[in-house]
């Protein structure tokens, strides 16, 4: 605005001239008139150019203005009394990031173009014409053109001069409205601009507040020290004090009558939108009179604060009063709130100091009012308290460390000090430390960790006499606000002297807001201002998960884990004399232990002399497997001599404490007597990746989702196609998805997949995706369902199976655009039956060990109820539903119907049961190279069923990470295991895999089941080991098959092309040159060689072909003769293949007629039941589309049990050695191996050699 004001408005100026002379060729009139109008448009010109000088004056002032700093203001030295320094902005207030100055205002520009009565006057022209059609040039070159025109038109049509004036009249209004328009313009940019310039360089006063807290004070004053009073002795009640003192209490508290004042608000307008930081100058100096009335004078109290410490015990004992006068405080502190859209739009408010405050006190530990003595006046004493004081503030308040305030969070109701997720940090290893001993020159280091420099939350191992440590640790801290810096202090360890600080990493937490995980991050390590040295660390954020509230109001409940942060309080506890030890008298001094599954983790207060004690104290843990969690809490006195005697304990599982309070019930029974008001809260955190995360949850079942077809899918690209699939997301979490289809709006897959769940109110989204191959995926539509839809329970309260009936259908819905798109699916649930776990059984065989005389005084009727269970047992087994209303109900002593016990099954039983959820432990690995991702392939599944969530680290990785995967029929099921560098990759994508196996599902099961079992790996490199230490559980799913999904209906066929007879011939000497062409769903798969010169051709070809449906594959082959040349070759004949009577490895001869002219072909095929990996369908390489998330349920299904007879019915006519069922035994499969196949297999060395 500055020197393009000027030369615009020079051009104005010229340009006016120039047509305004140019104007005069007309005739006089005009040519008089157009100098005239033409000196007007100039003058307006230089009303712009002057205007543009104007704002160049403004910003030269204020650029002079910035060089010469304001003079010092005495009330804010900081550091040194009663004269001041350098004042304490310049030092302290935050530096200023790319901020300049635009515009000042200077008095000579009010004084050059005051003209109030202008401005005030409103003519008709300005009235009606807005600020748009003023100033800009053109405009007023076009009121030239106007004037100069209408001129001469009245010259030629005879007008006088009456006629000129008016014209002239409209002329000089426009002049005058455009003048006071663009003076209007330029003070209004020039008042904004430099009030913008005042608000970050000039301090606002703050008197209207000061003024309202003067009379506001006197009021609040004596609620206020009573408060104080009231709240500080509590907590001084249960204060350990060292002998001889006995107790401490606060007597007397006031802050006098004068009140703290706000000095200045200093505000930061460039910053975020979405941040505000504001500098507060406060102060406190009560004996400062100056200012205060006569009135005020006479009724005016100092502060004091008076605090008893009572020495002695019993009637020997006498209170000594400690004064603290006088307090006097000064500070400069800075605030910034983080604001958001959401009720309450303010999410966190950070206060910091800038700087060390200044703050003076009278302390008189001795003589009372009367004849106590100033410390302060002791040499050294003052400056050495404040330097305590400073040293223990100054990690939570002193620039750059902030104290945060979530208020978002406080006002739902948590608490200000309450976690908002974990962060794991993974130190690796440290290079060139520096700072050793003399002597040696060598250092033992160890890493301390903590936030914003406070108190240890965790540290690493000591490494023996090496300044390149590798650790390899992973440490867990909860985070209860992203505005801590993570400081990581590295230590020299020393057996005698005091450990030594080698300097400080300091990591801030803000930058995992936008990216949770931080890899190989590179800290400098600090000391003194001097770099001396490195450690590499990962750094990753897992924020707690809670319910969202949907746009129709209900709230949605957070994920169903096992893993997640658990707060819990011990709020009072009341009757303790009941449970009290015998030879004590008068009140308790108790205190309280908290113990997460026999683990100390927090000792409360003792309170004195109560035998009702209130804590409220709150401590936070993490949690990795919730459903085992045990609290215990023991409340001691510290009376007892011999150490703190147990006056009464409680001890409770995690997930009951939950229900109870969920209930109301936050009162529970001590014991052996008492009472205690306990809560507990738990926070789901997915933490992945993780050593000790291995929280897992275990589903009440898996839902089917059979996927038909879409019909009309969105396309958002300008070229070409989607390339959809479908994926399951339960509570968010993507469970599993179908193969991709390339290329089409109308995709069939006609495929099932399934997802575990692991509550009837979890919410399931059905969402079609566009895979992209260089960027994310896109949503081209979801459908969302209720688990409770599909969730069924019996009148024992047992999940039972539900078949949709029919087919499903539904729109594909997008937030804030129109439905597009048809989903077509059908979905049935499956319940996992009810059976105990390995840590059950353990816990039932002590509980039984522990009452041996009363299970052996009942052990008719234990033999009785376990010969029940295991007719129950067979019943599932054999597929037999009892029949509900015959079946007897277990009730309890009041009659009322209860759950039945859970299953307790033998590992042989359990391996019965065909279909059922693998569960794995991955536990740790033994690798030879690192940086490594572990794949669980199952079955026929081209996607992962699971991915490690981080790469390895070093050679022994741990993981302590958990899987599931739902095995079809576990007597045929591959497990295939891959070590890879590519997180995202298939399995047919070989790239980046450096180690894999390939095994029997069941015999992984058995060998590992319930302990850990190592698995062996084939390296691609030789002389590379590789071991992954795994362990599985089983829980069997009841649940019906639909015959295609079993492994008898896909595999592989093996073909002989045997010989042909009596073909048709090509040429003039009644020969032909034959081949076949086979063809498997319309796709080529194999072609034989040309057999020249004859009708009756002899091949003895074999080959193999995967079928992955064999109950609907079409297979067909085609006989052609051999031209040479350009031309087609001649068609001889075809013949549709029937694969419906195949049974599995057993050799079957067909003789097909050919549709031609005549001929015969004669073929020995064999089917072999396998797996066969699923492809994408299409021609595009969509290696990187697939987004698979860390845990993905496998897509498969299995039989009830083994020996349970299935109809094949609804397969069609194919497949039907199925109705046979899927009971074929060892015995079996030998019996098949050991068929005659001497005649399919006698072409094999002939096939390698003919080729195809």
């Amino acid at each position: 605005m500055t020197s393009n004001g000027s030369a615009n408005g020079k051009s104005q100026s010229r340009l006016g001239m120039v047509r305004g002379f140019s104007s005069s060729a007309s005739n006089v009139v005009t040519g008089t008139f157009g100098v005239a109008t033409g000196a007007v448009s100039g003058t307006v010109g230089m009303v712009g150019s002057v205007a543009g000088k104007a704002v160049d004056v403004a910003t030269f002032g204020q650029l002079k203005s910035e060089r010469t700093p304001p003079p010092p203001d005495s009330r804010w030295d900081m550091h040194r009394e009663p004269e001041p320094a350098k004042e304490v902005y310049e030092e302290k207030a935050p530096k200023k990031k790319l901020r300049r100055a635009i515009g000042a205002w200077i008095d000579n520009v009010e004084e050059e173009y005051a003209d109030e009565d202008l401005r005030d006057r409103v003519t008709f022209l300005e009235y009606y014409l807005k600020d748009k059609f003023f100033g800009d040039w053109y405009h007023n070159s076009a009121v030239i053109f106007i004037t100069s025109f209408v001129s001469w038109l009245i010259a030629r049509l005879g007008g006088g001069l009456i006629w000129i004036v008016v014209v002239m009249a409209f002329a000089s209004t426009y002049y005058r409205t455009s003048i006071i328009r663009v003076r209007h313009r330029v003070r209004d940019d020039l008042t904004r601009e430099s009030a913008l310039v005042k608000l970050e360089t000039d301090a606002e006063t703050m008197e209207w507040l000061n003024s309202f807290l003067v009379k506001f004070w006197a009021i609040y004053l004596p609620t206020l020290n009573a408060t104080v009073i009231e709240t500080t002795n509590q907590v001084l009640s249960g204060v350990k004090t060292p002998s001889p003192i006995d107790s401490l209490a606060l007597k007397r508290f006031t802050l006098g009558t004068k009140p703290p004042r706000i000095d200045l608000v200093r505000t930061y307008p460039k910053t975020e939108e979405d941040v505000i930081v504001m500098d507060w100058g406060f102060s406190f100096i009560p004996n400062d009179t100056e200012d205060l009335t006569s009135r005020q004078l006479k009724n005016k109290i100092n502060p004091l604060v008076e605090l008893q410490v009572r020495v002695g015990k019993g009637v020997v004992s006498a209170g000594m009063p400690i004064l603290v006068q006088d307090m006097a405080f000064r500070g400069l502190m800075q605030v910034k709130l983080k604001l958001i859209t959401s009720f309450p739009h303010i999410q966190t408010v950070s206060l910091s100091l800038l700087g060390a405050p200044y703050f003076d006190f009278v302390l008189k530990p001795i003589g009372g009012e009367t004849f106590g003595f100033d410390v302060n006046f002791l040499p050294g004493l003052e400056s050495f308290i404040k330097s305590m004081v400073n040293d223990n503030i100054g990690p939570m308040l002193y620039d750059p460390n902030t104290f945060t305030l979530n208020i978002q969070q406080m006002l739902a109701g948590a608490s200000a000090d309450a976690s908002i997720g974990v962060l794991a940090v993974t130190i690796y290893s440290a290079r060139r430390l520096n700072g050793g001993d003399m002597l040696g020159n060598t250092v033992d280091p160890y890493v301390k960790i903590s936030l914003n420099g406070r108190e240890e939350l965790a540290r690493t191992t000591i490494k023996r006499d090496t300044s390149t440590p590798r650790w390899n640790e992973t440490k867990i801290i909860l985070v209860r606000s992203l505005t801590d810096a993570l400081t990581m202090e590295v230590l020299d360890f020393n057996d005698v002297r005091k450990d030594r600080s080698l300097g400080t990493v300091t990591f801030p937490l803000e930058a995992l807001e936008a990216c949770p995980e931080k890899e190989n991050v590179i800290g400098k390590i600090i000391n003194n201002g001097k770099e001396r040295g490195e450690v590499v660390f990962d750094a990753r954020f897992f924020p707690t998960l809670a319910g969202q509230t949907l746009e129709d109001g209900t709230v949605e409940p957070p994920p169903q884990l096992n893993t997640g942060i658990v707060r819990f309080t011990l709020h009072q506890a009341k009757d303790l004399e009941l449970a009290a030890k015998k030879g004590f008298s008068g009140g308790l001094n108790p205190f309280a232990v908290y113990s997460v599954d026999g683990k100390d983790v927090h000792t409360t207060t003792v309170m004195k002399r109560t035998n009702s004690p209130v804590w409220d104290e709150a401590h936070e843990v993490l949690v990795t497997n919730k459903q085992r969690t045990t609290l215990l809490f023991t409340i001691k006195d510290s009376r007892d001599i011999s150490g703190s005697s147990t006056i009464a304990t409680y001890k409770v599982k995690l997930d009951e404490i939950i229900a109870q309070n969920e209930k109301g019930n936050d009162w529970f029974k001590l014991s052996p007597a008492g009472r205690a008001r306990i809560s507990a809260e738990f926070k789901p955190v997915a933490v992945k990746g993780i050593a000790g995360s291995s929280g897992y949850v275990r589903p009440i079942g898996v839902l089917r989702f059979h996927f038909y077809k879409a019909t009309d899918l969105r396309n958002p690209k300008t070229v070409g196609k989607v390339d959809p699939y479908v994926r399951v997301m339960v509570n968010n979490y993507n469970k599993n998805r179908t193969v991709t289809i390339h290329g089409e709006l109308n995709p069939e897959w006609d495929e099932v997949v399934y997802g575990t769940v692991t509550a009837p109110n979890e919410k399931v989204v059905l969402e079609v995706m566009d895979a992209e191959s260089g960027s994310k995926d896109a949503s081209l539509g979801e459908i969302v369902l209720n688990a409770e839809s599909f969730v069924k329970k019996n009148e024992l309260g047992e999940y039972v199976e539900f078949i949709d009936p029919a087919t499903r259908s539904g729109q594909l819905v997008m937030p804030g655009r129109a439905p597009k798109g048809m989903l077509y699916y059908n979905v049935s649930f499956f319940p996992c039956l009810n059976i105990m776990d390995a840590e059950e059984i353990e816990e039932e065989q002590k509980a039984k060990d522990q009452a041996a005389a009363a299970a052996a005084s009942a052990a008719p009727s234990q033999d009785n109820n376990q010969k029940d269970e295991k007719k129950t047992v067979k019943e599932t087994v054999n597929g037999v539903k009892p029949d509900a209303t015959a079946a007897a109900k277990p009730v309890d002593a009041e009659g009322k119907v209860v759950a039945p016990a859970k299953l307790k099954l033998s590992p042989e039983e359990l391996f019965n049961y065909d279909s059922g959820l693998l569960v794995y432990k991955i536990i740790e690995g033994n690798f030879a190279r690192s940086d490594l991702f572990v794949q669980f392939f199952f079955d026929d599944f081209l996607c992962p069923d699971y991915i490690t969530g981080g790469k390895s680290h070093g050679g022994k990785p741990r993981f302590d990470e958990v899987g599931d995967a739902l095995i079809r029929e576990l007597e045929w099921s591959k497990m295939h295991i891959r070590l890879t560098s590519k997180q995202r990759s298939l399995r047919d994508d070989e790239d980046g895999v450096v180690a894999s196996m390939t095994g029997s599902t069941l015999a992984h099961l058995k060998q590992g089941f319930n302990q850990p079992a190592t698995i062996n790996f084939v390296s691609k490199n030789p002389g590379e080991m590789y071991t992954l230490k795994v362990s599985f559980r089983y829980i069997p799913v009841v649940m019906t098959l639909d015959p295609f999904e079993s492994h008898n209906n896909q595999g592989f066929i093996t073909v002989k092309v045997v010989d042909a007879t009596n073909l048709p011939a090509a040429d003039r000497r009644g020969k032909s040159d034959p081949y076949c062409v086979f063809e498997l769903n319309g796709v080529k798969t194999y072609k034989t060689k040309v057999i020249k010169k004859t009708v009756n051709p002899v091949w003895g070809e074999l080959f193999e072909a995967p079928v992955p449906r064999l109950s609907s594959a079409k297979f067909a082959v085609k006989v052609y003769d051999w031209d040479m040349g350009p031309a087609e070759d001649d068609f001889l004949g075809a013949s549709p293949i029937d694969l419906s009577h195949l049974e599995p490895l057993k050799t079957d001869t067909q003789i097909l007629n050919l549709d031609g002219k005549s001929g015969q072909l004669r073929l020995e095929i064999r089917f072999k039941p396998e797996y066969v990996m699923r492809t994408i369908r299409g021609t595009a390489t969509l290696s990187a589309t697939f987004a698979v998330p860390g845990r993905v349920v496998t897509s498969v299904a299995g039989v009830p049990m083994k020996g349970v007879g299935v109809v094949a019915s609804g397969v069609g006519k194919g497949a039907s050695f199925l109705r046979h069922g899927f009971k074929s035994k060892d015995k079996d499969k030998s019996s098949l191996a050991d068929d005659d196949t001497s005649s399919i297999l006698s072409g094999a060395a002939h096939s390698s050699k003919s080729g195809g």
